[in-house]
């Protein structure tokens, strides 16, 4: 028996070739329009995984590349700040090497003292430079101005309100960038490498480590004068107004008519007539004052011991009294916890000591102090002056080349954030170069595909059609 097509099976049979065709020819069309192989999940399952994995990756990346942009201006508005600071301490330094001149009238010196505070106040704008609402010298306390100017009782000081954290951003995974340096570590460092002294009074550095920042002052009093000055002369004031401090000689030469204090310069009686008969100023060669009243002078020579009783203070305030025979005198500074160890075997005279904490000192206070002595409130004597500069010159010193090892920094974070730019363009291109690789069409081939899905089409729509007219006579024998 044989099995004669039935009418609704050529029907079906049309349908389904038709649809078939024309379901290739569309989805060939919609590759050939947007130009990817890859049009819903169910095209490829392992390549949409592939497409998405590569996908996120260039996400990251596109955000890494948006943070090198935001920080590039954060670097070049730290570097161009930081040329600026070195700017201005290397005035600051040629001033201090004028300053430190011997020659120089106390006029000239103030007017030294004016031009280095008000570079201090140039500087302290440098550190407060902002890009946008943000410090770049404040650590990460960026919302606030890091450093402000203080001023009591006429000495001036500028306070550190920033912290010593780095900003860091990410520019690669698990790669990160310092984008800043705080100020604490441009114009200040908190490791101290020597302490040094004035060398104005005596003393000297005990034998155990000492602790602190920046500069501190030892105060040495005058408290009392032992010994009687011989041949009649008296002390004036009771020896209040000397300033001699432990064992001190005094001769008196009734001949030369001259007086002298250790082997300080000599000085003439004065007459009777003179006021300086009853309070004669005597001074040696380290700045040491013994005042004396010739009013009982018998006329006769002699040579006395007189013995300066005094105390020191490291902070101006309680002062502990001193024997002379002290080699590691411990003194703590109950305000800053300043610790300091000291010998005052060869302490000479009272007047205040200056201390250097080299290399824990911030720029800014050298400058400060720079400006105080060139100024000479203390009212020192010149040469005590220049031994006072010379400490905070070394400092200044230290601060420029802080500076310019700032600006290295900046230098080398910029040159690793360009070629960190350069290493995410040239990872986004391969990436995107891979991505195109699973989701993109050879056009060439899609369409070819296209034109036989078409033909493919036409010739299914061709014979469907004779087959459609077919009738149950075209079956009959």
């Amino acid at each position: 028996m044989s099995i004669r097509p039935t009418q609704q099976s050529l029907y079906s049979l049309v349908t389904r070739g038709l649809g078939y065709n024309l379901s290739r020819l569309a989805h060939a069309q919609e590759r050939v329009a947007t130009g990817k192989e890859i049009l819903r999940p169910s095209d490829d399952a392992v390549g949409t995984a592939r497409a998405l994995s590569m996908r996120r990756r260039l996400g990251l990346i596109n955000r890494f590349q948006e943070s090198v942009g935001t920080t590039r201006p954060v670097l070049e508005t730290s570097t161009s700040a930081l040329e600026e600071v070195s700017l201005v301490l290397r005035e600051s330094r040629e001033l201090m090497i004028t300053g430190m001149s011997g020659s120089l009238s106390s006029d000239d010196r103030e007017a030294i003292g004016q031009q280095l505070h008000l570079l201090l106040e140039k500087l302290v704008d440098v550190a407060n430079t902002k890009i946008g609402d943000r410090f770049v010298f404040a650590g990460t306390e960026t919302v606030n101005k890091p450093y402000t100017i203080t001023s009591r009782d006429g000495k001036t000081a500028v306070n550190y309100n920033g912290n010593d954290q780095v900003q860091r951003i990410a520019v690669g995974f698990g790669t990160e960038i310092p984008i800043n340096i705080p100020g604490s570590k441009v114009f200040g460092s908190s490791s101290v490498e020597s302490v040094d002294l004035s060398g104005i009074t005596g003393v000297k550095l005990g034998t155990t480590a000492n602790q602190g920042e920046g500069f501190a002052n030892l105060y040495f009093r005058h408290n009392a004068t032992t010994g009687t000055p011989g041949s009649g002369i008296t002390l004036v004031n009771g020896g209040d107004d000397d300033t001699i401090l432990n064992n001190h000689s005094l001769t008196v030469d009734a001949v030369a008519g001259t007086v002298q204090l250790d082997d300080g310069v000599l000085f003439q009686i004065p007459d009777p007539s003179s006021a300086e008969y009853t309070d004669l100023t005597v001074v040696n060669n380290g700045g040491e004052e013994v005042h004396l009243d010739f009013s009982g002078y018998t006329g006769a020579s002699s040579t006395a011991a007189l013995f300066g009783e005094g105390s020191v203070s490291i902070n101006g305030s309680v002062y502990i009294p001193i024997d002379f025979t002290e080699t590691d005198l411990e003194l703590v500074h109950p305000g800053n916890g300043t610790v300091l160890h000291i010998n005052t075997t060869e302490v000479h005279r009272a007047d205040a000591e200056l201390v250097s904490f080299s290399g824990a000192t911030d720029i800014f206070n050298v400058l400060a102090g720079a400006a105080a002595d060139m100024k000479n409130a203390a009212g020192l004597e010149s040469q005590e002056a220049v031994n006072r500069l010379e400490l905070r010159y070394d400092e200044l010193l230290r601060g420029l080349d802080q500076a310019l090892k700032s600006l290295g920094t900046l230098g080398a974070r910029t040159e690793r954030l360009n070629s960190s730019e350069i290493r995410l363009e040239t990872t986004t291109v391969n990436l995107e170069g891979l991505l195109a690789q699973v989701e993109d069409v050879d056009i060439t081939t899609v369409i070819l595909d296209m034109n036989q899905a078409e033909q493919t089409l036409q010739l299914a729509q061709a014979t469907g059609s004779r087959l459609i007219q077919h009738t149950l006579l075209n079956y009959l024998r």
